[in-house]
């Protein structure tokens, strides 16, 4: 017996503190390819913050922009389109609600979409070791992708980056089979701030109005904001005329190249 809670003695203590203080920034590294036709890929941090019952999954960038918010009253700007350094859910009462939210490039209106698929997790029997955790292979359908997960039972929190929980441990690194998109924890830290500072969203919507969405702005993406707005100015600081044209024909372009979302079922397809 002595033995025995000798050589668990540290797991017991982590395990203890774990369930004491859930307070915790896991730090995770994502590596994906915009474009399921190039073999380009991209690598953005993401923080999962997590107090007490709720957590959010968001970008070192919107992470920034969220606390200047809260504490500045403003944040910092959106993108010109829709990318994957949106990818940003909030997790509320113990993962019993999940929003993904949608930042509308230009115009900065932010709407939320319920995640309602139910993950049905498989345990396998296969095992190795990540960034010094033990872990354990788990697998999982969602967005139409397949993916593999290992996660660590000596964290023992439920949770996961971007929609993925319900693991019996912290997942620890979880990519599709295709590998086009691959998380993978890097880094604990404590969270000290006194709030998750989420950004607010107006309104939830459905996967099909944000289909819709990214169609409409596919097509206008200049029309909700007034052209007198946007000024660009040159190396010397001078006001350059914009060609709106040849904007718009950008955003166009590099929309038409990012054609790999993370949730393949609810792609949108451009003309």
């Amino acid at each position: 017996m002595k033995n025995f809670t000798f050589i668990f003695y540290p797991f017991i203590i982590m395990f203890i503190s774990f369930l004491n203080a859930q307070n915790f920034s896991f730090i995770y590294e994502l590596s994906y390819k915009p474009n399921s036709d190039n073999l380009k890929y991209e690598n953005f941090i993401f923080y999962l913050d997590i107090k007490d019952k709720s957590s959010v999954f968001r970008s070192y960038q919107f992470r920034l922009s969220d606390s200047l918010r809260a504490k500045k009253g403003i944040g910092n700007g959106f993108d010109m389109e829709y990318n994957n350094k949106q990818l940003y859910v909030y997790k509320k009462n113990n993962n019993r609600e999940i929003f993904k939210y949608v930042f509308v490039p230009l115009i900065h209106s932010v709407y939320a979409i319920p995640v309602n698929e139910d993950l049905h997790w498989k345990i396998t029997k296969e095992k190795k070791k990540i960034a010094n955790y033990n872990c354990q292979k788990a697998e999982v359908e969602y967005g139409g992708r397949k993916w593999d997960a290992w996660f660590t039972n000596e964290i023992p929190l439920p949770q996961g980056p971007y929609v993925f929980y319900g693991l019996p441990g912290l997942i620890v690194k979880i990519s599709d089979e295709k590998f086009d998109y691959d998380f993978e924890l890097i880094q604990i830290k404590d969270f000290k701030w006194k709030e998750l500072y989420t950004d607010k969203f107006q309104k939830q919507i459905t996967w099909e109005d944000f289909q819709k969405l990214q169609k409409n702005y596919y097509t206008e993406p200049l029309s909700m904001i007034k052209k007198s707005d946007i000024i660009a100015y040159d190396e010397n600081g001078n006001i350059m005329k914009t060609n709106f044209k040849e904007m718009k024909e950008n955003i166009q372009k590099r929309t038409r190249e990012k054609n790999n979302p993370i949730e393949l079922n609810y792609k949108a397809e451009y003309k």
